[in-house]
Order: structure tokens, then C-alpha cells, then sequence
């Protein structure tokens, strides 16, 4: 890190020059860090194998080479069983390794955040990324530090740098003392000199040091895994008495008979059962559903503007059941425009005022910390939008605000905040000291020392204006902001979003309560939530009255508030906690420093990528890319749509583990041929529940998801109609496929013909039991448009099986079918949707 001498030495006061950027660049280095090492692939691979499903195979890989053997038999049982665990973990391997790859891709978006810097001596606005050492970067409050320097001006600065320190109070900082990147300004402005970037700052030299684990386990994966467990003990179960009871079988079939070398062959045959057993009910697709359902999830999130940094986001908005939101920028497109004002005609002030209109255009000019920038032929405000407003609307009139901050310097300045709702700046005009105060025109109006006339104010706040006082005062001995004058008020519009008043009643079709909670007076707060359908039969109330209320009071009424208008920044917080105690589920937006208590405490933080702080984006769940609230009803879709998709598939999987299981248990025990040998098996248990991941993982997101109420957070993953389906339909499998066993009506003439015509059936069935388990409530989704990928991939199914009955007999033990038994097993495994047709006719009836 350079010396604050070497620096001013070499760059002066009027930051780098735009010529000097690259040779800089090279110099000193680009503000990117390396990224930290991460484990090494082969030890991210090894970490699949502690998943408790893989140890249940590794346990049937060691039973199963030990009977071979012995048996002598052969090792191919079980080195399916290893292909088995290889397949398992390498899927698991390769979207764990892509999901971090694309975790950094998105990480990177954070390097691309807009700061203001001065080059050639005039401010600009460029990526973070972009920042050379040298460079005068303009802080405000809520703006992270981009990089390591000092504090070359100051004005009431205080930084947030607990990743530091661990302090959590800010600290105050004075000129000249050194900041780091990755503190955060929360309070007052300055300019910082930069003297280190990427690497060289301090940052880099931790994040060199150190590993970035970003593995979440989300509640959805926690419910999953206690499924997977209470599976896993019922195969242990299941295996343990299929072995004593075949054991006890033997003994009356003088099977077993003592210590002799037949007794101990029949007694491994039992045990291979019961690992097959083991093979059938452990659900091995479940990991890789979840893992494929998130990271799908992701990508179309994402894709539409939903930066999800935390997986937990993607099920959580899912179950939101109301949603805290900010007005500007949100609701409103941020494009303010002074529309209305109580001096139509702008007079530019020559040396001291003398007019109201020239007070209030001075203040407009100097009274602020925003600038404009022409970029491709396009006015762009750097800074606050509400202040570039007002410098846009003098500049429409040919008043040269930089000529007027050059003649009148702010010598001080007090800038806004939530709780003062007001900005201040001392000018000197001809030697006199003068304050310029801008802010609420209700706050405003209070501290001038006539009583002020607001009613032309309320009819533009009535109107969805946001609406500005301005009053200036002549300092004698008094600087305070009291016995003010007053200039006269603007009217800003920011115009709605064209789609937002849709997306709010799609919230409500979907059970979502919108909430506002805005800044602006609550004739303007009251105005919107009408426009927009936020507000219709609860409160809106003002912040003063909610903060007068006791927690008690708060708690029976919070469900009823719509609108809070003049909120400070705590009254967010409040709100949030108020709600999430009567049980509801909360969203929050935010963009500013202030808002984020209220992220970090919500189930679901969302922050606005476009015009929020760097400390809002910190503590959010996901970035809105486009700061638009018809993102977040996007969100919710692809929420709910996840949790469907996962309960279609486990839905498809236990359905296939009770019909197989019983079947594999059933057959031996009333003295049938066994259905299946262990290769089956792992074809229909493995392959094919990892295909059929993909099939109903892909599943888009339907209409209705946006007229369900949402799904509590701890409701039960396998509904009440998914346990029916289970249980009805793998009942049906068991009893058809006991008797199709027993008769031999699928016909295949020989042993290993009929137990082909079997398997093939069987595998048929579940095809055809795939589309039944498309439905989740007796209700079809879109048969061929709303999953195309279902049909390919059950397709592709068919076609493996057709592959492996004509051609792989020898490792699949199976022999070529002709063309009318595939006509038979086709027909037959079709019944199985007639099942699936009563099963929904009869949902349908029960809720009619």
C-alpha cells in the first residue's frame, strides 16, 4: 500500500487522468482478487461418499463380493453395485463442481458495481472493477469501499468495517486515516485516495489465505434427508426380516438343515435378498433430484433477473406469505422528473438571491451531493435520483448547476437520512454565511418561523408525487436548522412500472400480502398503494403512530397494516418481526444501508442490484437485477415450482421402491420365482430414477402455482394425496404383479423369457406411471408443452430398454422379445394409468 506523500505527490487533487488508467492498471495491478484455493477435485469428490445412501451401497458392495466370493459366482452383481455408487457420485461430483462454478460467475457480478470517481477532474461514474490506484472515489453513505486508501476528505464519515475488526458499532473516521475495501460507509461522505487494489489491499491478502465454502443446507434438503434416513432403516428393517423369515422358511423347507456346505449356500442366497432388498428401497435418486431441482432453479431464477445468493432463497420465496416492499424504484420505474412547483418560472441567482425562485434554484443546485454525466448521448445521474431530478429540471431550463456549486462552495453539509428527512449546506454568499435546507415539506415547513401554506402540497401527493420543501436562513450566531424561510416546493414524479399493478394482484391470487413501506408522506404512500391495488380495506398509517404503538398493540394489528409512509429505518425491522410472529413468512426489498436489518432478519432478503448500497446487496438472499418488483413475483413462481418438482419425483421413486420392494419380499415367501436379479434392479432403482430426476425436475412452472396459498415451512413434504397415490398404486403393482408371476399370463415361454416379459413390463409401467406422477393434486399440467423434456427423456428410457432386452442378454439376463410380446407388455404396463386416472377422478371428486 502506497503512502498517502507518494500519492498526492504523484496524482495531486484532481484524481488520474483517463489517459493514465491502463499504465496505472499495469503499475500497481487491476482491483480483482484472485480467487481463493478451492479443495481440490478429488477431495470434493471423496466428501459424496458421506452420504448416508452411498454408505448403504458401499455396505452392499462389501456383503455382495463377499457371497460371490464364496459362491465362487462371479464379481458381476457386484461390480454393478459399484457402478452403481461411481454413477451416484460422480453426478453429484460434476453439479456440485459446475453449481461452484457458476456460484463465482455470479459472485463476480459484484465487481461490476457503479461508483463515482473523479477523473480529469470531473466526477464520472465506472465499474468498481475499473478502479486504479490514484483514482478519488466519491463516498456515500451505504457505498462499499472498493478498495484500500485514505480519506483524503471527510464530512461525518463513519465506516462499518466489522469483517475488520468484529466491532459491530461504526466508527467514526477522520481525514487523512486509511480505509479498507470491503468496509462499508454508513453515515456522512468523504473521497478516497486509492493506494492498494485487488491483491495488494488487505482483503486480498485474507482472501488468499482462506477457502470460500458455499455448500448451504437448505430446509428442503433437511426434510429430504430425514426422508432418506427414515428410508434407509426401513430397508435395514425390511432386510433383516426378509433374511429371518426366509431363514425360518428354510427350516420347514429343510433348506436349512445344519452345519453342512448346502445350509450355508441357502443361508447367502437369503442375505443376497435381503441386500437387494437394501438396493431397492434406498432412494438413491433423491440427492441428485434435489441437486438437479436447485441448480435448475438457479439458472431460470437468474435467467430472469433473480441473482439467488443464497440456495435457500430459491424454496423460501417459494413460501412467503407476504412481501415488504419499497416504493421507488420497485413499484416505480426511478426515473424521476420534476413535473410541478410553486416557481414555474427558474430565475438563476446573480451574486445574492433575492426571489423565492432564485433561493429555491440555488438550493436545487448546490444543496446536493448528485452530478450528471452525458453518456452516449444519454443524461445519466450519478448520485441520489431525486437530487439528479432537480439538477435535470434546472438543466431543462438552461440554469448551469456546476457554474453555481463553483460560485457558492458548500462549506458544510448535514446529508439526508431516514430520520431527519432533510439535507443541509452552508454556502457563503458575499461574505455572509447562509443555510440551504431541502427535505419532507411537513418537516421543512415546521422549522421556518411563518406559518406555511401546504395544501397545493397535498393535492400534488395526493396525486403519487413525492414532494420536496425548500427554506434557507441567514446565520448569525444560530446554525441550526430553525427560523427558516420558506422557498417554495417541488412535485417529482416517478411513474409506475407498466407491469406492476398486475404482479401485485398476482400476489394476491397466489395468498401474498404486499406491503409498502416507504419514505414519502402518506397522502403520496396512500395514492400509490391505491394505483397499484396495495391498498384496499387495511391501514396505512404514518411512522410517527407505528413507533407510538407498544409491542403488544403491533403484534394484533400487523397483519392489518398495508402502508407505512414517513418510515424510518428501524420501523422496517419492527414491522418484519411483528409479522413473522404472527407466523407469516416475510419478504423484504431494500436498496439503502438502512434497509439492512430488515434483509438479514426476513426469511427472504431481496435487494435491488441497480440502485442498491453494497451493504443492502450484502445482506440480501437475492439481487433484483432489474430492481423490478414483477422479478419477485417471478421469484415465487420458480419457488413453488421447485418444491412440485421434488415431490413429483420422490412421489415416482417410492412409488417404485414399495411396488419393488414387496415384490422382491413377496415372491420368495409364497414360493414364486424371484421378479427381478440385482442388475434389474439397479437398471429400474438407479438409472432410471436418475433419468426420471431429469423428466419431472423439469417441469415448468403452471398457472395455478400463482392461485395456491403458499406452502408452509413445515408442512410435510409427501401430501396426503401423494401418500394415496404411493400406496394405492404400489399396491397395485405388488397384487398385478404377484399374479402375472404365478399365472405367467405376460407369456415369454421359458423361465428367463417370462421373468424378460416381466422386467420389460415393469419398466413400462413406471414410464407410463411417470406421466401419472406429473399430477400432484388430481390436477394434469399441460400434457406436452408444459414439460417437453419428459417425453425425451422417458424416450430415451424406452429406447435403453428395448437396447438391453434385443442385445444385452448376457449382462442384463434377459432374451430378445418379439414384436407382438412388446405389443403385449406395452399394453399391459398401460393399465397402470387407468389407476392413475381413478386415483385423480376420485381427488377431484373429494375436493368438489
Amino acid at each position: 500500500m502506497l503512502k498517502l506523500q507518494e500519492l498526492t505527490k504523484e496524482f495531486g487533487d484532481k484524481g488520474v487522468s483517463k489517459a493514465q488508467v491502463e499504465s496505472l492498471r499495469q503499475k500497481y495491478g487491476a482491483n480483482r482478487m484472485t480467487p481463493p484455493q478451492r479443495e481440490s477435485w478429488w477431495k470434493q469428490y471423496l466428501s459424496n461418499f458421506d452420504d448416508p445412501i452411498i454408505k448403504i451401497l458401499l455396505v452392499a458392495v462389501v456383503v455382495s463380493a463377499i457371497i460371490a466370493v464364496v459362491k465362487q459366482t462371479g464379481l458381476l452383481d457386484t461390480v454393478a453395485i459399484v457402478a452403481a455408487v461411481m454413477l451416484a457420485t460422480g453426478i453429484a461430483f460434476i453439479n456440485e463442481y459446475r453449481s461452484g462454478k457458476e456460484f463465482d460467475v455470479l459472485n463476480a457480478e459484484r465487481d461490476k458495481t457503479m461508483i463515482k470517481v473523479v477523473r480529469d477532474g470531473l466526477p464520472t461514474s465506472i465499474e468498481s472493477l475499473d478502479v486504479v490506484v490514484g483514482d478519488m472515489v466519491m463516498l456515500e453513505a451505504g457505498d462499499g469501499i472498493p478498495a484500500d486508501g485514505y480519506l483524503i476528505a471527510c464530512d461525518e464519515v463513519e465506516i462499518d468495517d466489522s469483517m475488520f475488526t468484529g466491532e459491530s458499532e461504526p466508527v467514526k473516521k477522520q481525514t487523512n486515516e486509511v480505509i479498507l475495501k470491503g468496509s462499508f460507509l454508513t453515515a456522512g461522505r468523504g473521497i478516497l485516495l486509492v493506494a492498494a487494489v485487488g491483491d495488494a489491499t488487505q482483503m486480498g491478502a485474507i482472501a488468499a489465505a482462506i477457502g470460500i465454502d458455499h455448500s448451504i443446507s437448505t430446509p428442503l434438503e433437511a426434510k429430504l434427508e430425514v426422508l432418506a434416513q427414515m428410508i434407509g432403516k426401513f430397508a435395514y428393517i425390511m432386510a433383516v426380516l426378509i433374511a429371518g423369515a426366509m431363514f425360518v422358511r428354510g427350516i420347514f423347507l429343510n433348506e436349512v438343515t445344519g452345519l453342512n456346505l448346502d445350509t450355508f449356500k441357502h443361508i447367502l442366497d437369503y442375505l443376497i435378498l435381503a441386500v437387494v432388498v437394501i438396493v431397492v428401497a434406498v432412494p438413491e435418486g433423491l440427492p441428485m433430484s434435489v441437486a438437479l431441482a436447485l441448480s435448475l432453479a438457479v439458472r431460470k431464477m437468474t435467467r430472469a433477473n433473480s441473482l439467488v445468493r443464497q440456495m435457500i432463497a430459491c424454496e423460501t420465496i417459494g413460501s412467503a406469505t407476504t412481501i415488504c416492499t419499497d416504493k421507488t424504484g420497485t413499484l416505480t420505474k426511478n426515473e424521476m422528473q420534476v413535473v410541478d412547483s410553486s416557481n414555474n418560472k427558474l430565475r438563476e441567482p446573480h451574486h445574492r438571491p433575492s426571489t423565492t425562485a432564485e433561493w429555491l434554484v440555488l438550493n436545487a443546485a448546490v444543496n446536493s451531493t448528485a452530478n450528471l454525466e452525458n453518456k452516449g448521448g444519454k443524461t445519466v445521474v450519478i448520485g441520489n435520483s431525486t437530487e439528479g431530478a432537480l439538477l435535470k429540471w434546472l438543466q431543462e431550463d438552461k440554469i448551469d448547476y456546476v457554474k453555481l456549486k463553483a460560485e457558492y462552495p458548500a462549506i458544510k453539509q448535514l446529508l439526508f437520512d431516514g430520520m431527519r428527512k432533510r439535507m443541509s449546506t452552508i454556502v457563503d454568499i458575499e461574505g455572509e454565511m447562509v443555510l440551504l435546507v431541502k427535505g419532507a415539506p411537513e418537516i421543512v415547513a415546521e422549522l421556518c418561523t411563518e406559518p406555511v401554506d401546504l395544501s397545493q402540497v397535498e393535492l400534488l401527493a395526493g396525486r403519487a408525487m413525492r414532494t420536496l420543501g425548500f427554506a434557507h436562513k441567514l446565520i448569525t450566531n444560530d446554525a441550526t436548522e430553525t427560523k427558516l424561510i420558506w422557498d417554495g416546493y417541488v412535485g417529482i414524479r416517478d411513474n409506475l412500472r407498466e407491469d406492476v399493478t398486475a404482479s401485485i394482484t398476482d400476489c394476491h391470487a397466489a395468498g401474498i400480502k404486499v406491503r409498502m413501506i416507504t419514505g414519502d408522506n402518506l397522502a403520496t404512500a396512500r395514492a400509490i398503494a391505491t394505483e397499484t391495488g396495495i391498498l384496499h380495506g387495511g391501514l396505512a398509517m404514518t411512522g410517527t403512530d407505528f413507533r407510538a404503538m407498544s409491542d403488544e398493540r403491533l403484534f394484533a394489528i400487523a397483519p392489518q397494516i398495508e402502508v407505512l409512509a414517513r418510515a424510518e429505518p428501524m420501523d422496517k425491522l419492527r414491522l418484519v418481526k411483528a409479522l413473522q410472529d404472527n407466523g407469516h413468512v416475510v419478504a423484504v426489498t431494500g436498496d439503502g444501508t438502512n434497509d439492512a436489518p430488515a434483509l438479514k432478519n426476513a426469511d427472504v432478503g431481496l435487494s435491488m442490484g441497480l440502485s442498491g448500497t453494497e451493504v443492502a446487496r450484502e445482506a440480501s438472499d437475492i439481487i433484483l437485477l432489474n430492481d423490478s418488483f414483477t422479478t419477485i413475483t417471478s421469484a415465487v413462481w420458480w419457488g413453488r415450482s421447485l418444491y412440485e418438482n421434488i415431490q413429483r419425483f420422490i412421489q415416482f421413486q417410492l412409488t417404485i421402491n414399495v411396488g419393488a420392494c414387496v415384490l422382491v419380499f413377496m415372491a420368495p415367501l409364497l414360493g414364486l420365482e424371484s421378479p427381478f436379479n440385482i442388475i434389474q434392479l439397479l437398471w429400474i432403482n438407479l438409472i432410471m430414477d436418475t433419468l426420471a430426476a431429469l423428466a419431472l425436475c423439469a417441469e415448468a412452472p403452471h398457472k395455478a402455482l400463482l392461485t395456491n396459498a403458499p406452502v408452509p415451512k413445515d408442512d410435510k413434504i409427501i401430501t396426503p394425496y401423494m401418500w394415496h397415490n404411493i400406496l394405492i398404486t404400489g399396491i397395485f403393482y405388488v397384487v398385478a404383479g404377484l399374479f402375472c408371476i404365478k399365472t405367467g399370463i405376460l407369456g415369454g415361454g421359458s423361465v428367463v423369457g417370462r421373468n424378460t416379459m416381466f422386467f420389460t413390463t415393469f419398466v413400462l409401467a413406471q414410464v407410463w406411471n411417470g406421466i401419472n406422477c406429473r399430477s400432484l393434486n388430481g390436477i394434469m399440467p399441460s400434457f406436452f408443452k408444459g414439460n417437453p423434456t419428459f417425453f425425451k427423456v422417458m424416450g430415451i428410457i424406452v429406447l435403453a430398454q428395448v437396447l438391453m432386452v434385443q442385445f444385452g442378454g448376457r449382462v442384463f439376463g434377459t432374451v430378445p422379445l418379439s414384436p407382438e410380446l412388446w405389443g403385449r407388455a406395452i399394453l399391459y404396463s398401460a393399465s397402470v394409468l387407468l389407476i392413475g386416472l381413478l386415483i385423480r377422478l376420485s381427488a377431484r371428486k373429494q375436493t368438489a
